[in-house]
């Protein structure tokens, strides 16, 4: 099983970025309207479609860059932009030496690997009106064939078990076609009951949310039934999505905290808003008057193609494609739809079990604000809730601002491995001094965190030398007088009880103030 998780999880990294664009085209089939026809094209989108002409191949299919062999899926993508664009894939403009797109996937015979393949495919099919037949297998039949008695779609000798991907995009895909999901609410159930307590949703089974998954699962939920105004597993993936904006307006996966505002990341949340029937542009959605559209847009090439990132040209046919997509998909109207239930900037997050008169009130919600912590999918913050060791790490990882990038070792921890949610924050904090281990190799991520311990990763966390511990049942006395003395310890500080979430949260705040991160 492990071994097929990591093999899932090789493919989810390759194909993130192409699988997004699953998504947009089928909330653009739903319910967003085209910009216009070729030659009334905003610039943005005009440019980009003179971009994929350019490198489309003699097969009429498009390669992964320029001057490669055209390939079955970044051909895929490409057909679901061209057809969000207006344009015609089978029209002279879309032909090269008698070839086309959707001639090229006619005539591929590359085998499909996982069900994410066939819902590609049916997807690129469905959008082109094409037989959903691909080198004589019925998508449709593939797919449904794939759905356990539970209600999650996996091609299970494949591997899938557990993988949240394909279950979405299974979904998606049988949509798209016209297609009832059957057993739909054991497939939603299923879905909705693999929400993590940060309201986000991973590629698999018990990993850490990410921003473009989330996003794709909003997708799904809504096709299954769910939606805006009565569902706290959309309202709680909303509130992720909210923690992974940056302060340029975009959005990174937000995977362990290690990734930067991207432009896949962009177009998964601007098209999830706009399945919902929210504006990507209104001002709950923005920071610093930037929003998901505008990073998106300062990422086009003059060119014509669009970077992953500022100077990272990854995959720039499938990145293009993904943005192209995203740009004829923003709404006629900004600021049509339902109210958002993500809080302005300005506005304190509410949660029916912090009232205002709550003591720590203020810091919860300047932390939740600026994406340090979350609350929960039943809209609690739990403050009273104890935090394990790990728990921590990643709070005070992403309280101080770290990432993923300023960590690339090794584990160090038996009960550490590298697949665990937060191996990457707990061993950012060791790197930097402000975690030890345990006698035996061990870090106990699962054991709560005394106050004592809180105290000694604040006080260390500080500039300067941090006083060293001491041996003994009080190894920790001067630390704790240093984080005293600098202000940082929570009202009614016990040094040997668990720290819980609401006094985590005003230690971290106080630690910020004292930085300068506010």
């Amino acid at each position: 099983m492990e071994s097929a998780i990591r093999e899932g999880e090789l493919i989810m990294r390759r194909n993130k970025t192409a699988i997004a664009l699953m998504l947009i085209w089928l909330i653009l089939v739903n319910c967003c309207t085209v910009l216009g026809t070729s030659g009334s094209y905003p610039r943005e989108v005009r440019e980009a479609l003179n971009y994929l002409q350019s490198v489309q191949n003699e097969d009429g299919g498009f390669p992964y860059r320029a001057g490669q062999s055209s390939s079955q899926s970044v051909t895929c993508w490409v057909i679901l932009a061209l057809e969000a664009a207006g344009e015609k894939i089978d029209d002279p403009g879309w032909t090269v030496g008698g070839n086309s797109p959707g001639g090229f996937i006619s005539n591929c015979s590359e085998e499909l690997k996982s069900s994410c393949d066939y819902a590609r495919t049916l997807l690129a099919l469905s959008s082109s009106q094409q037989k959903p037949s691909y080198n004589g297998t019925d998508l449709i039949s593939s797919i449904l064939s794939f759905q356990q008695e539970d209600g999650q779609f996996a091609w299970i000798v494949r591997g899938e078990k557990g993988f949240i991907n394909s279950h979405i995009w299974s979904i998606l895909a049988l949509d798209a076609a016209g297609e009832q999901v059957p057993d739909s609410e054991k497939a939603r159930q299923w879905l909705a009951d693999r929400q993590n307590n940060d309201g986000g949703f991973g590629w698999c089974e018990g990993v850490p949310s990410d921003a473009d998954d989330t996003a794709a699962a909003i997708r799904a939920l809504m096709v299954l039934g769910e939606n805006l105004e009565e569902s706290a597993v959309i309202k709680g993936a909303l509130l992720y999505l909210k923690s992974c904006q940056g302060e340029d307006g975009g959005f990174s996966s937000g995977y362990l905290g290690g990734d930067k505002s991207n432009a896949a990341s962009d177009a998964w949340v601007i098209q999830a808003l706009i399945s919902t029937g929210q504006s990507p542009t209104a001002e709950v959605w923005s920071r610093n008057n930037k929003n998901a559209v505008t990073h998106l847009l300062g990422l086009q090439d003059p060119s014509g193609f669009f970077n992953y990132m500022p100077g990272v040209d990854a995959g720039p046919i499938q990145t293009t494609a993904t943005a192209l997509i995203s740009l004829c998909g923003l709404p006629g109207q900004a600021g049509a739809g339902p109210q958002v239930p993500v809080p302005p900037e300005s506005a304190m997050p509410s949660f029916t079990d912090v009232p205002s008169s709550y003591w720590a009130y203020e810091p919860i919600g300047e932390l939740v604000k600026t994406g340090v912590l979350s609350g929960y999918p039943d809209g609690t913050f739990k403050p009273e809730r104890p935090v394990n060791r790990a728990e921590f790490a990643a709070m005070i990882v992403r309280g101080l601002g770290l990432s993923a990038d300023d960590y690339a070792g090794d584990s160090s921890f038996k009960d550490v491995p590298a697949d665990f949610w937060a191996f990457t924050s707990i061993h950012i904090c060791v790197e930097n001094r402000y975690v030890t281990g345990m006698p035996g190799e061990i870090y106990n991520p699962n054991g709560n965190i005394t106050g004592a311990q809180m105290a000694a990763i604040l006080v260390r966390a500080l500039p300067g030398q941090a006083p060293g511990a001491g041996s003994g049942p009080e190894w920790y006395a001067d630390l704790v007088q240093g984080a005293g003395e600098q202000g940082l310890l929570y009202p009614g500080f016990q040094a040997e009880v668990p720290a819980s979430r609401a006094q985590c949260a005003y230690s971290i705040m106080k630690l910020r103030q004292i930085l300068g991160l506010d």
